[in-house]
Protein backbone atom coordinates (compact mmCIF):
# COMPACT_ATOMS: atom_id res chain seq x y z
CA UNK A 1 0.00 0.00 0.00
CA UNK A 2 1.32 3.39 -0.67
CA UNK A 3 -0.31 6.89 0.54
CA UNK A 4 -2.01 10.01 -1.26
CA UNK A 5 -1.10 13.29 -0.01
CA UNK A 6 -4.10 15.44 0.32
CA UNK A 7 -3.28 19.22 0.57
CA UNK A 8 -5.26 22.01 1.17
CA UNK A 9 -6.27 25.21 2.89
CA UNK A 10 -8.71 25.48 5.11
CA UNK A 11 -9.79 29.10 6.25
CA UNK A 12 -12.65 30.06 8.47
CA UNK A 13 -13.39 34.01 9.48
CA UNK A 14 -15.72 35.56 12.62
CA UNK A 15 -17.40 39.11 11.65
CA UNK A 16 -17.90 41.46 15.54
CA UNK A 17 -18.92 44.49 16.64
CA UNK A 18 -16.29 46.32 18.76
CA UNK A 19 -16.30 46.54 22.45
CA UNK A 20 -14.57 48.98 23.41
CA UNK A 21 -12.90 52.43 22.06
CA UNK A 22 -9.67 54.39 22.35
CA UNK A 23 -10.33 57.99 21.69
CA UNK A 24 -7.02 59.88 20.54
CA UNK A 25 -7.46 63.55 21.31
CA UNK A 26 -5.08 66.41 21.92
CA UNK A 27 -4.93 70.55 23.29
CA UNK A 28 -2.94 72.50 21.49
CA UNK A 29 -2.98 76.06 20.61
CA UNK A 30 0.18 78.55 19.76
CA UNK A 31 0.80 82.47 19.76
CA UNK A 32 3.79 85.31 20.02
CA UNK A 33 4.03 84.81 24.01
CA UNK A 34 4.80 81.96 25.78
CA UNK A 35 3.49 82.43 28.85
CA UNK A 36 -0.61 83.06 27.57
CA UNK A 37 -0.04 80.03 24.94
CA UNK A 38 0.68 77.82 28.18
CA UNK A 39 -1.98 79.22 30.40
CA UNK A 40 -4.65 78.70 27.48
CA UNK A 41 -3.56 74.86 26.96
CA UNK A 42 -3.64 74.05 31.12
CA UNK A 43 -6.69 75.39 31.05
CA UNK A 44 -8.36 73.75 28.21
CA UNK A 45 -6.44 70.54 29.55
CA UNK A 46 -7.98 71.06 32.89
CA UNK A 47 -11.38 70.95 31.37
CA UNK A 48 -10.58 67.88 29.31
CA UNK A 49 -9.76 66.31 32.09
CA UNK A 50 -12.29 66.99 34.26
CA UNK A 51 -14.77 65.74 31.61
CA UNK A 52 -12.95 62.62 31.73
CA UNK A 53 -12.38 62.08 35.18
CA UNK A 54 -15.90 62.38 36.26
CA UNK A 55 -16.72 58.81 33.89
CA UNK A 56 -13.86 56.85 35.05
CA UNK A 57 -14.71 53.77 36.84
CA UNK A 58 -11.93 50.67 35.79
CA UNK A 59 -14.47 48.27 35.76
CA UNK A 60 -18.13 50.01 34.97
CA UNK A 61 -16.77 52.13 32.87
CA UNK A 62 -17.78 54.46 30.87
CA UNK A 63 -14.37 55.15 30.83
CA UNK A 64 -12.14 52.32 31.90
CA UNK A 65 -8.89 53.93 31.89
CA UNK A 66 -7.19 57.05 30.23
CA UNK A 67 -3.78 58.49 29.88
CA UNK A 68 -2.41 62.29 29.68
CA UNK A 69 0.60 63.32 28.90
CA UNK A 70 2.77 66.32 30.51
CA UNK A 71 1.98 70.07 28.15
CA UNK A 72 4.63 69.87 26.41
CA UNK A 73 6.07 73.60 25.13
CA UNK A 74 8.41 74.80 22.04
CA UNK A 75 8.98 77.82 19.90
CA UNK A 76 10.15 77.81 15.58
CA UNK A 77 10.18 80.81 13.35
CA UNK A 78 7.47 80.47 10.70
CA UNK A 79 8.50 81.20 6.96
CA UNK A 80 5.63 83.30 5.17
CA UNK A 81 5.02 82.81 1.03
CA UNK A 82 8.10 85.16 0.30
CA UNK A 83 10.45 83.52 2.03
CA UNK A 84 10.52 85.94 4.97
CA UNK A 85 11.17 84.59 8.33
CA UNK A 86 8.92 85.70 10.51
CA UNK A 87 8.47 86.54 14.25
CA UNK A 88 8.87 83.87 16.98
CA UNK A 89 6.03 81.28 17.54
CA UNK A 90 5.47 79.37 20.98
CA UNK A 91 3.81 76.53 21.04
CA UNK A 92 1.64 73.84 23.60
CA UNK A 93 0.42 70.54 23.09
CA UNK A 94 -0.91 67.61 25.50
CA UNK A 95 -2.03 64.15 24.23
CA UNK A 96 -4.98 62.24 25.59
CA UNK A 97 -6.07 58.82 25.42
CA UNK A 98 -9.24 57.35 26.40
CA UNK A 99 -10.86 53.41 26.64
CA UNK A 100 -14.79 53.81 26.54
CA UNK A 101 -16.85 51.00 26.98
CA UNK A 102 -20.12 52.46 26.08
CA UNK A 103 -20.53 53.85 23.05
CA UNK A 104 -22.83 56.66 23.66
CA UNK A 105 -21.45 57.48 26.40
CA UNK A 106 -18.50 58.63 23.64
CA UNK A 107 -20.26 60.44 21.31
CA UNK A 108 -21.55 62.61 24.00
CA UNK A 109 -18.27 63.24 25.42
CA UNK A 110 -17.00 64.35 22.03
CA UNK A 111 -19.51 66.20 21.29
CA UNK A 112 -19.08 68.27 24.64
CA UNK A 113 -15.14 68.65 24.44
CA UNK A 114 -15.30 70.01 20.50
CA UNK A 115 -16.94 73.07 22.18
CA UNK A 116 -13.41 73.61 23.77
CA UNK A 117 -10.98 75.77 22.32
CA UNK A 118 -7.80 74.07 21.11
CA UNK A 119 -8.97 70.51 21.40
CA UNK A 120 -9.00 68.13 18.66
CA UNK A 121 -10.38 64.83 18.00
CA UNK A 122 -7.61 62.58 15.79
CA UNK A 123 -9.34 59.03 15.41
CA UNK A 124 -11.18 56.43 17.61
CA UNK A 125 -9.68 52.78 17.72
CA UNK A 126 -12.49 50.34 17.71
CA UNK A 127 -11.84 47.08 19.26
CA UNK A 128 -12.71 43.86 21.11
CA UNK A 129 -11.42 43.05 25.24
CA UNK A 130 -8.74 40.98 25.39
CA UNK A 131 -10.59 38.14 27.16
CA UNK A 132 -12.70 37.88 23.84
CA UNK A 133 -10.47 38.19 21.12
CA UNK A 134 -8.31 35.52 22.32
CA UNK A 135 -11.23 33.31 23.02
CA UNK A 136 -12.69 34.73 19.21
CA UNK A 137 -8.69 33.95 17.70
CA UNK A 138 -8.36 29.87 19.60
CA UNK A 139 -11.89 28.91 18.14
CA UNK A 140 -11.30 30.69 14.30
CA UNK A 141 -8.03 28.69 14.18
CA UNK A 142 -9.67 25.44 15.19
CA UNK A 143 -12.32 25.92 12.70
CA UNK A 144 -10.08 26.86 9.65
CA UNK A 145 -8.35 23.20 10.65
CA UNK A 146 -11.71 21.94 10.62
CA UNK A 147 -12.11 23.22 7.36
CA UNK A 148 -9.04 21.94 5.73
CA UNK A 149 -9.91 18.12 7.22
CA UNK A 150 -13.32 18.67 5.60
CA UNK A 151 -12.00 19.75 2.26
CA UNK A 152 -9.09 17.24 2.37
CA UNK A 153 -11.57 14.14 2.98
CA UNK A 154 -13.95 15.16 0.21
CA UNK A 155 -11.13 15.13 -1.90
CA UNK A 156 -10.37 11.37 -1.01
CA UNK A 157 -13.80 10.44 -0.95
CA UNK A 158 -14.54 11.36 -4.55
CA UNK A 159 -11.21 8.89 -5.07
CA UNK A 160 -13.12 6.48 -2.59
CA UNK A 161 -9.84 6.52 -0.67
CA UNK A 162 -11.02 6.19 2.54
CA UNK A 163 -10.44 8.05 6.23
CA UNK A 164 -7.78 11.01 5.77
CA UNK A 165 -5.09 11.79 8.67
CA UNK A 166 -3.25 14.76 8.98
CA UNK A 167 0.90 14.88 8.63
CA UNK A 168 1.81 18.68 9.06
CA UNK A 169 -0.07 21.80 9.76
CA UNK A 170 1.27 25.35 8.63
CA UNK A 171 -0.57 28.57 10.18
CA UNK A 172 0.29 31.82 8.35
CA UNK A 173 -0.93 33.29 10.99
CA UNK A 174 -4.15 35.16 12.43
CA UNK A 175 -5.33 38.66 10.75
CA UNK A 176 -7.57 41.00 12.13
CA UNK A 177 -9.70 43.30 9.54
CA UNK A 178 -9.88 46.20 9.01
CA UNK A 179 -5.90 46.69 10.01
CA UNK A 180 -6.67 50.54 10.17
CA UNK A 181 -9.57 51.33 12.31
CA UNK A 182 -11.41 54.86 12.20
CA UNK A 183 -14.54 56.43 13.20
CA UNK A 184 -17.92 57.62 11.28
CA UNK A 185 -19.31 60.57 12.31
CA UNK A 186 -22.05 63.02 11.57
CA UNK A 187 -23.79 65.93 13.26
CA UNK A 188 -27.19 65.47 14.19
CA UNK A 189 -30.09 68.18 14.93
CA UNK A 190 -28.95 70.16 18.10
CA UNK A 191 -31.78 69.35 20.94
CA UNK A 192 -33.40 72.04 22.49
CA UNK A 193 -30.18 73.21 24.61
CA UNK A 194 -27.91 73.73 21.78
CA UNK A 195 -25.97 71.28 22.72
CA UNK A 196 -24.14 69.38 19.40
CA UNK A 197 -24.57 65.62 18.86
CA UNK A 198 -22.67 62.73 17.05
CA UNK A 199 -23.76 59.54 15.62
CA UNK A 200 -20.76 57.15 15.57
CA UNK A 201 -20.58 54.13 13.84
CA UNK A 202 -18.04 51.91 14.04
CA UNK A 203 -16.78 49.03 11.94
CA UNK A 204 -17.04 45.85 12.65
CA UNK A 205 -13.90 43.67 13.17
CA UNK A 206 -13.61 40.95 11.27
CA UNK A 207 -10.85 38.00 12.51
CA UNK A 208 -9.83 35.49 9.90
CA UNK A 209 -7.79 32.30 10.32
CA UNK A 210 -6.26 30.19 7.83
CA UNK A 211 -4.30 27.26 7.53
CA UNK A 212 -2.00 25.12 5.05
CA UNK A 213 -2.58 21.11 5.77
CA UNK A 214 -1.33 17.91 4.39
CA UNK A 215 -2.86 14.76 4.93
CA UNK A 216 -2.47 11.29 4.22
CA UNK A 217 -4.92 8.42 2.75
CA UNK A 218 -3.66 4.55 1.94
CA UNK A 219 -4.31 3.53 -1.67
CA UNK A 220 -3.56 0.49 -3.13
CA UNK A 221 -0.80 0.18 -5.40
Amino acid sequence: MTAVQIIVRGSHSVTLAPQRATVHATVSGQGRSAEPVFEKVATALAGVSTSIDALHHPKRGPVTKYAIDQVRTGSHRPWNAEGKQLALVHTAAVSITAVFIEFGELAAWVAAVAGIDGVGIGHISWELTDATRLEVERKTRQKAVRDAKRRAQDYADALDLGTVRVRRISDPGLSERPMEKVFLARSMAAPADGAPQFELRPEEITIAAEVEATFTVPAGV
